[in-house]
């Protein structure tokens, strides 16, 4: 058996598994309340599972062997960002967001600001950041699938539509389910992997071969630095997929543990795929970065331990997509079709919408990554946008008790001028992934200030 029919059959294997966990999750999900939350039925180990399977698909695993491959051991950066959001998100807001009992994070800007306009702006940036999220994910599937002389399109879609259908299934129970299976997958496969690294002398022809600049924790620019680091934390405290979580879990005390432990496995971790870049790219220096992990598989490792990570790589695929279309299953069902179109839907209608709405949005998703690169690119956008537009409003709005609509909306207008100003007007700014926040800070303060209710201002 060659590798590719390796890779095929261990594939085949891997998503029947996952189908049939979707069909036993079916009972965790008969209202759409309980398929947006797993019934509160998430454990330690589930929602945990989770929080590390949303990062370590292309960002951590196929993003830390480039960033290996490019900037040796600085190449951490992004994977200590994202983990150190799950940090924030733990302390700053998983116990208040909890006792909110909240389904989405837009209910809970509509309650704060007494405004559905809040919670819209927040449903929509937040859902088009999540396609953006989905949209990299299948490309970097499509991706791994041409590289090794497969039909692309046809691998991308079989994989994602299995997601779509567990996710249909069985909701968030079997997000949480399948994503700790998938992460004990992709852990286990990294570990060995790291192994035969070890085992072929990598250290050493890393130390030989690689310059000096491999080794420093910071090889690039601040600015460089800073736009590993901070967004990907940042967004810690306005990810819709961590909120669904944190609302999953059976207990407040879990929904604290499971962000921090989470965060506390995945920091050590990342080091492991910038390692194994740096390796690669010691061994073949001609190859390019960003496949260098798929490289240095098939050229270095026995043809089993080769065909187990690429499976562990599609699973990291599905562990992000499938967070990431819940939320934007229910931020439709909830933020929008329920609140401008059908208030008194019941539950039994809004779980049939629910269903429905994840089949079809996955399948929306996964045409415009397979058909339309140049929407990709736009939407690629959404990412930065969302922190720029809501991450003020929703953190200000839990924390100061003076803020106000009107605040929140110019913090968000004022958020998103400045991202404009600087992608396509050639706006030069400092640190520009993470400046736009401070000017939406300022128009936050000063706006909400400004238009205190009567009865506040005199006091």
């Amino acid at each position: 058996m060659n590798i590719l029919q390796l890779i095929v059959v261990v594939m085949v294997l891997y998503l029947g598994g996952m189908l049939a966990v979707g069909f036993y999750g079916k009972k965790y999900a008969n209202s759409f309340e309980d398929y947006l939350t797993a019934a509160k039925q998430g454990t330690f180990l589930m929602v945990c599972g989770s929080y590390i399977g949303s990062h370590i698909g292309n960002g951590i695993v196929v993003g830390g062997a480039e960033y290996g491959a490019i900037y040796g051991i600085g190449g951490i950066w992004y994977g200590v960002g994202s983990a150190l959001g799950y940090v924030l998100f733990a302390f700053v807001l998983s116990k208040r967001l909890y006792r909110s009992e909240q389904l989405t994070m837009s209910d809970i800007l509509n309650h704060r600001y007494g405004a559905r306009i809040t919670g819209t702006i927040f449903a929509v940036f937040n859902a088009l950041a999540a396609m953006s999220i989905m949209a990299g994910q299948i490309i970097a599937g499509k991706n791994l699938f041409s590289y090794f002389g497969m039909n692309a399109t046809l691998g991308a879609a079989a994989v994602c539509i299995i997601v779509f259908i567990y996710s249909t299934m069985s909701g968030q129970w079997g997000v949480l389910m399948t994503d700790m299976i998938q992460v004990a997958v992709i852990f286990f496969c990294t570990v060995i992997v790291f192994g035969c690294m070890l085992s072929q002398g990598g250290l050493g022809l890393m130390r030989e071969v690689l310059p000096s600049s491999f080794y420093e924790l910071i090889p690039f620019e601040i600015d460089t630095w800073v736009m590993m680091l901070f967004p990907s934390m940042l967004y810690g405290l306005i990810s819709s997929a961590s909120f669904q979580r944190n609302m999953s879990c059976k207990d407040e005390k879990t929904a604290f543990h499971s962000a921090f432990w989470g965060a506390m496995i995945l920091l050590p971790y990342v080091v492991l795929p910038v390692m194994i870049g740096m390796y690669g790219i010691a061994l073949y220096p001609d190859a390019a970065p960003g496949t260098i992990l798929f490289h240095v598989l098939i050229e270095a490792f026995p043809p089993l331990v080769a065909a187990l990570m690429i499976t562990a790589l599609m699973a990291a695929v599905m562990s992000t997509v499938d967070s990431q279309l819940i939320y934007v299953t229910g931020s439709f069902t909830n933020d929008i079709y329920k609140a401008y179109f059908d208030k008194n839907a019941s539950e039994k209608k809004l779980n049939r919408i629910a269903h429905a709405a994840t089949f079809l949005i996955g399948i929306i998703v996964l045409y415009l990554a397979l058909g339309a690169k140049t929407i990709i690119s736009m939407l690629s956008a959404a990412y930065t946008f969302m922190c720029a537009g809501t991450l003020v409003m929703f953190v200000g709005g839990i924390f100061w008790k003076k803020a106000t609509k009107a605040g929140a909306i110019a913090s968000s207008i004022t958020g998103m001028l400045f991202v404009i100003l600087y992608k396509y007007c050639g706006v030069q700014l400092p640190v520009s992934s993470i400046f736009p926040i401070l000017p939406s800070l300022i128009a936050y303060i000063i706006v909400s200030l400004m238009t205190q209710p009567k009865e506040a201002a005199k006091r």
